[in-house]
C-alpha cells in the first residue's frame, strides 16, 4: 500500500519529490513498534513459564540464546536505561492488573504507576529514558 502512494506521488510530483514522514507519525510507530515487541516477549516469557510449570517441561536451555540476542538488540536500540526497564516488565512483572508497579524517579521519588505496556512507554518517554538518536 505505501509503495503503491509513494510512486503514484512520484508519478505526480516527478523524481525529485521528497516525502518526508512527520514527527507525530515517527513517535505513533515509535510507540507501537515498542508495544509489539514487548508484548510479544512477555507473552514469550510467560508462555515458557506456563510450559515449565503445567507439563514440566524445562525450554530454558533452548530460549537461552534466543533471549541474549534479542535483548542484545533491545539494549542497542533502547539505550540501557530504558532496557533494564523492559526487562523489568516482562520478566519481573508478571500481573500488572492486580499489583501495582512503578518506576520511582531518583531524584524526586516520585513514583510513577505502570499497569500496561502504554504505560511504560509512556512513562519512559516522559522521563526521557529512551536512547537518544
Amino acid at each position: 500500500m505505501k509503495e503503491r502512494l509513494r510512486n503514484s506521488l512520484l508519478k505526480i510530483g516527478g523524481q525529485h519529490l521528497k516525502i518526508v514522514e512527520s514527527p507525530k507519525s515517527k513517535t505513533k510507530k515509535h510507540k507501537k513498534a515498542f508495544t509489539n515487541i514487548v508484548n510479544k516477549l512477555k507473552d514469550q516469557h510467560n508462555r515458557s513459564n506456563d510450559l515449565h510449570r503445567e507439563f514440566g517441561i524445562d525450554a530454558t536451555w533452548y530460549e537461552d540464546n534466543h533471549f541474549q540476542i534479542i535483548e542484545h538488540l533491545i539494549i542497542e536500540h533502547y539505550g540501557t536505561v530504558a532496557s533494564e526497564a523492559i526487562f523489568w516488565w516482562v520478566y519481573d512483572a508478571p500481573t500488572p492488573k492486580e499489583e501495582d508497579y512503578h518506576i520511582e524517579e531518583e531524584t524526586s521519588g516520585k513514583r510513577h504507576i505502570i499497569r500496561t505496556t502504554t504505560q511504560l512507554y509512556n512513562t519512559l518517554k516522559k522521563l526521557k529514558l529512551f536512547k537518544k538518536e
